[in-house]
């Protein structure tokens, strides 16, 4: 046995730990044991008292407990004593309870327990009283004796055992007798003070520690609606919510010997059907071993006063709300001021890095008002043109970029605001009176209801320098394929020249033949010459916008009315693009030239497509095969090869020419423009 005493005392701490109780499995998990042995374990320590168990379900829970061995206690106990088995049947009865009861043991024993002499005067029905003690509560309780014709009141103490085949038992034992006689002075001393609390508003009630009432006041009865009679041997139970009842029975359980006395509110519903609220003043009273012998409760209506206090609390919460709500708010507008200041903090940073880059930018920058004069320019400005600071500021813009003269400005300023930007190359004025080219672009700003013109100029000298020795380049290129080209066409002339008169001279056909061939050479050396002649100016002069109704409006005029009728639909449209610009469309119109008696109907529209400008050029015909599309475009086709030209001076200024037609319903040119090289005229 000893060998299993360390296991045991393992459960035995366990289970203490959990007084909810604990399952074998439970157990045996908690523990790292076998659930054979836990099981074992648990019959032994049944058997010793120190364990309970109750059914739950399929499964039996085992909590801690304290029960006597019931052979033990027959032993010792000197007292009247009654033993009762679970099924509370008596079992066992010592000499000194027959002899104080004045009955022989075959009266009670093995008989129902209605049988004993006894009558429980607090804690219930006898099946109620001697339950709580079978379950593990020990109790001391007020009884009576019946014995013969006379009645002796006593206090019994109600013991939990357990019996050697380890099931629990009931164990009642007479502590102490109280004569008669000896109750009669105490009640008659106390009868006068019963009638006096019966005059009091407050309410008055005595109770036993299982709730039992003992005594209840007048203004208690009527509050409740019931008499005295009817209260006194009942529990006493307030009619409140399962939460108070559970507040009560802590609070009750809370008083001590050193802390007797306690105060608890709760809402109860009175006789009346009103939820009212009471207050309790509640003494626990003890016996000479430290024992609540019962309790005496003093309660008094306070629903009037908490009705007040509830109105100044939510006065008071409504006030403490309102401080809340604007100690937020203050919050929220202090938050949103730390938030605009570190806002304006960035912005003022974004704004002098703004300003340190503007006013150290490469090019020259101006800010003009609307008076045309000048209201800021920057380092590079200022240095660039030899003036200082303070001199610049003010000044008329025209004494800078003549371009932009006073008397213009208005009209000026209007275009601005309807087209937002406008960009020209002019000269810009030094102090010292020396021009410099420049490319100017000005654009209109608004900014909180103040107009200006922000003009940013790039200096070109350099590039117009660069410029001038590329024209005059392409100049003397120019002069030089011209006489190569003159010369190669005056050989060419007099080589054919000699080739027809030879072919006049000889009849052989072989020599004949190679003639031919010689001559056909000839021509299509010509006929390159010739291509040359048309690419002599391309590109010779920079790009230009140039609007392209306007542009058609010139070719179409000049088209004979019977080849071709045209239709155009186009937005007032300027596209930056070669100086040779016409000759892309009458090149494109070339194409259309009718091989029989009907002129073409050519349209001519527009789409966006995203940001790109297509302009279409589409009209009727047999179309162009797939496989041809590209074809078309190349030098080496000979019938086509104003379609090459075009493409090349399109592609200067990177537009593109394509042929998307329909094959044997249509041909259609698309022109695409980027959209930073078209612009619409107003």
């Amino acid at each position: 046995m000893e060998e299993y005493q360390t296991e045991i005392g393992r459960i035995k701490e366990l289970l203490s730990s959990h007084p909810e109780g604990l399952s074998i499995t439970d157990i045996a998990g908690t523990l790292q044991l076998n659930r054979n042995s836990v099981a074992k374990y648990m019959d032994i320590l049944q058997i010793q008292g120190a364990a309970d168990g109750r059914k739950m379900g399929t499964a039996k829970i085992y909590y801690h407990s304290q029960r006597i061995p019931a052979f033990s206690l027959r032993k010792v106990c000197s007292r009247p004593l009654l033993v009762c088995n679970q099924d509370m049947i008596p079992t066992d009865v010592n000499q000194a309870f027959l002899s104080y009861a004045g009955i022989p043991s075959e009266q009670v024993l093995q008989k129902p327990f209605e049988s004993v002499p006894v009558r429980f005067l607090e804690g219930g029905t006898s099946q109620q009283v001697l339950k709580k003690t079978l379950r593990g509560m020990e109790q001391r309780i007020r009884a009576q004796v019946q014995t013969g014709t006379k009645t002796l009141p006593c206090s019994l103490l109600l013991v939990p055992v357990v019996f050697e085949n380890g099931k629990p038992g009931i164990s009642i034992i007479i502590e102490d007798t109280v004569s008669s006689a000896e109750d009669s002075p105490a009640e008659s001393a106390s009868a006068g003070l019963l009638e006096l609390l019966d005059d009091e508003i407050e309410y008055i009630v005595r109770y036993t520690p299982e709730g039992i009432i003992r005594y209840a006041n007048e203004p208690y009865c009527r509050a409740v609606g019931k008499m005295r009679e009817e209260l006194i041997g009942r529990p006493f139970k307030p009619l409140v919510s399962s939460e108070d009842s559970q507040r009560i029975r802590a609070h009750l359980d809370r008083l001590s010997v050193q802390y007797p006395v306690g105060v608890i509110e709760y809402r109860a519903i009175m006789a009346s059907g009103d939820l009212r609220y009471l207050r309790w003043h509640d003494r626990a009273q003890f016996n000479s071993r430290g024992e609540v012998a019962g309790y005496s409760s003093c309660g008094i209506d306070i629903t009037d006063l908490v009705n007040a206090g509830q109105k100044l609390k939510k006065t008071q919460e409504t006030l403490e709300e309102t401080i809340v709500s604007r100690t937020e708010d203050l919050r929220t507008i202090n938050r949103q001021l730390y938030e605009e200041i570190a806002t304006r903090e960035k912005m003022e940073e974004e704004l002098l890095r703004t300003q340190f880059a503007m006013d150290h930018a490469a090019e020259m920058i101006f800010w003009v008002n609307r008076n045309a004069r000048i209201q800021y320019a920057n380092t590079t400005a200022i240095k660039s043109l030899g003036y200082t600071g303070p001199d610049i500021r003010d000044l008329p813009f025209e004494e800078i970029i003549p371009f932009y003269s006073l008397s213009s400005w208005d009209v000026t300023w209007g275009n601005l605001k309807n087209t937002g930007m406008v960009s020209t190359e002019t000269l810009i004025v030094k102090t010292d009176g020396s021009r410099v080219p420049a490319e100017v672009t000005l654009t209109y700003l608004e900014y909180r209801g103040k107009e200006f013109v922000y003009c940013f100029s790039r200096d070109l000298t350099e590039r117009t320098r660069m410029e001038r020795a590329l024209q005059e380049a392409n100049k003397k290129l120019n002069i030089f394929t011209s006489i190569a080209r003159h010369d190669i066409q005056n050989k060419i002339t007099v080589l054919l020249g000699y080739l027809g008169r030879t072919k006049k001279m000889v009849t052989d056909p072989v020599v004949l033949d190679y003639i031919e061939k010689q001559e056909t050479a000839a021509k299509a050396i010509r006929n390159e010459v010739n291509l040359t002649r048309e690419f002599k100016d391309l590109g010779a002069s920079p790009p230009e916008w140039q609007n392209v109704r306007q542009v058609l409006d010139t070719i179409i005029r000049q088209q004979d009315a019977t080849t071709s009728r045209f239709t155009v639909d186009l937005p007032d449209i300027e596209i930056y693009a070669d100086g040779q610009l016409d000759h892309v469309f009458e090149r494109l119109f070339e194409t259309s030239l009718p091989s029989d008696k009907t002129p073409p109907h050519i349209r001519i529209h527009s789409f966006q497509k995203e940001r790109d400008l297509i302009a279409v050029i589409e009209y009727e015909s047999s179309g162009i095969r797939p496989e041809d599309k590209e074809g078309i475009f190349e030098v080496q086709a000979s019938k086509n090869r104003g379609l090459f030209m075009a493409r090349e001076i399109l592609s200067l200024t990177g537009i593109k020419l394509s042929e998307t037609g329909e094959y044997g319903k249509n041909t259609r040119f698309e022109i695409g423009i980027p959209d930073t090289y078209f612009r619409y005229s107003k």
